[in-house]
C-alpha cells in the first residue's frame, strides 16, 4: 500500500500549469506530456533516423515530472532566463525520494538522459517537446504579444537541426506566424 500511495505523486503534474493556453485557462504539464506523445507518434514515420520509440515515449513521459517540484520554466521574451538546469536538478533529487522505488530510478535516469541530450532518442524527444509548445499556441494569437520571429528562431531552431522534417515544419510555422501578424 505504501508504494501505491507514493504512485499518486506523479498525478501532481496535472496541477502544474504552463504559460500555454487551453481555452480560457493555462495548459497543465500533464496535458503537454500527452500532446508531446501524440506529436512524437505523428513524426516517427517521417524522420529518417532509427529511434527506439519506447525510449522516446518514456523520455517524454518522465522528463517533465521534475516540474512537480520545480514548476515550469516558460520561454518568454519578457522573462529573464533563470538557472533552470540547477533548479530542476535540485527538484529531481527531491522528487526522486517521493516516488516509488521503480519510478525513482527510472525518473532520474530518463531525466538525466533528456537533460544531457546526447542520444538520438533524447534529441528527438527534446525536439518534440520544444515543437509542441509552438503548435499549442497557434490558436492563441494574444499569447504572442511581445514575441519576435528572431527570438523564437534563435531559441528553438537549434533543437530541430537533427530532424529536417521538424525543422521544415518549424520554418513553415514561422512564416505563418509572420504572415498572420503574430509577431506584431
Amino acid at each position: 500500500m505504501k508504494e501505491i500511495l507514493k504512485f499518486k505523486k506523479i498525478n501532481e503534474l496535472k496541477k502544474v500549469y504552463r504559460s500555454n493556453s487551453v481555452g480560457t485557462r493555462k495548459e497543465s504539464s500533464a496535458e503537454h506530456t500527452w500532446s508531446s506523445l501524440m506529436l512524437a507518434d505523428y513524426f516517427f514515420p517521417k524522420i529518417s533516423q532509427k529511434v527506439d520509440k519506447l525510449k522516446v515515449y518514456e523520455l517524454l513521459m518522465y522528463h517533465d515530472l521534475v516540474e512537480i517540484e520545480s514548476g515550469d520554466f516558460a520561454l518568454s521574451p519578457d522573462i529573464e532566463e533563470l538557472n533552470k538546469k540547477e533548479i530542476e536538478l535540485k527538484g529531481a533529487k527531491v522528487l526522486s525520494k517521493k516516488l516509488t522505488k521503480y519510478q525513482s530510478n527510472k525518473f532520474l535516469n530518463l531525466f538525466m538522459e533528456f537533460e544531457d541530450n546526447l542520444t538520438i532518442e533524447a534529441k528527438f524527444a527534446t525536439a518534440i517537446d520544444k515543437f509542441d509548445a509552438i503548435i499549442q499556441e497557434l490558436d492563441y494569437k494574444e499569447d504572442w504579444k511581445g514575441w519576435k520571429k528572431e527570438f523564437l528562431q534563435n531559441k528553438k531552431e537549434i533543437f530541430f537541426k537533427d530532424f529536417p522534417i521538424i525543422n521544415r515544419e518549424f520554418h513553415k510555422i514561422l512564416n505563418y506566424l509572420e504572415k498572420e501578424n503574430y509577431f506584431h
